[in-house]
């Protein structure tokens, strides 16, 4: 799948913009939750967001220690900033995003393209490079194989009932079976016996 663009909604799931074989361009919304696989795929891009975008919790940290934050309660870039959508153009990709900020409002992140294949400037281009695969791959099962998460449903046990009301336990129930007999006059149901004469 040639991708275009794969944006995460804020109802966890997944739209994608992609070109087939044919070279037709499909706009596909998804209705079903991503699967966790998807989400964890997304989170990787999230110090590289924060790398491209010159965030003040990358500065004068490698993309080890800004990975090693993904355990943090509080105060890690994993709940301060999150990966909502990838925008591919050739070789070129553009990770946005959000990021809360410490007063508690929302901004919105836009990291300059890059190319995944040859750029200079961004020493840890391989790493981006994988976890990209990463998200396309994780999209593609989205797409064509429907690994989708699972919705957790809701049973409602008081309108369903009691199945044991009126039982009392030790009580065995009362089963009760007619057997009829044929009696000499009445037409028995069945095949004849043919016979051939030789």
């Amino acid at each position: 799948m040639d991708f275009k663009k794969i944006q995460l909604t804020k109802q966890n799931t997944l739209n994608v913009v992609y070109s087939n074989r044919d070279g037709d361009t499909i706009t596909m919304v998804g209705a079903n939750i991503v699967h966790k696989d998807f989400k964890e795929a997304i989170k990787t891009l999230v110090p590289h967001l924060a790398m491209l975008t010159e965030q003040r919790e990358a500065y004068n940290n490698t993309l080890e220690e800004l990975e090693e934050q993904r355990s943090w309660e509080e105060k890690s870039i994993f709940t301060r900033m999150s990966v909502g959508s990838v925008t591919f153009s050739g070789d070129e990709v553009i990770i946005s995003g959000t990021r809360v900020l410490d007063r508690g409002d929302v901004m919105n992140l836009n990291a300059p393209k890059i190319s995944t294949v040859d750029d200079e400037n961004y020493r840890y281009l391989s790493e981006l490079s994988l976890a990209i695969d990463n998200v396309k791959y994780e999209a593609e099962q989205y797409v064509n194989e429907r690994k989708w998460g699972l919705k957790q449903g809701e049973l409602n046990f008081d309108e369903a009932g009691n199945p044991f009301a009126g039982v009392e336990a030790g009580e065995v129930p009362q089963v009760s079976v007619e057997i009829s007999t044929s009696k000499g006059g009445e037409k028995k149901k069945g095949r004849k016996k043919k016979t051939e004469v030789a």
